[in-house]
């Protein structure tokens, strides 16, 4: 997703009436322009995260969404590792 279309979402969320603060991050610090995406019911006991849509910066996974968010505000990031073969 670029990080035109992904601002357009969070506006029209808005825009019909939602609260974006249900489906993504508006306490976190924006990546990309755009807030991080709330990902849960993660293995293996419903953890969550917070996740750019734009760039695929994450957490790692945790209990509670506001642990998550402290992370994300943090800088404390999910390394992830590119797989050749």
């Amino acid at each position: 997703m670029t990080p035109e279309e992904a601002k357009k979402h969070q506006d029209r969320l808005t825009a019909e009436g939602w609260s974006p603060g249900f489906w993504y991050g508006t306490g976190c610090a924006k990546c990309c322009g755009v807030y991080p995406k709330l990902d849960t019911q993660i293995p293996p006991n419903d953890y969550c995260r917070y996740r750019c849509e734009v760039c695929g910066k994450r957490t790692a996974p945790y209990s509670m969404p506001w642990l998550a968010r402290n992370a994300w505000n943090e800088g404390r990031f999910e390394i992830t590792q590119a797989r050749l073969f």
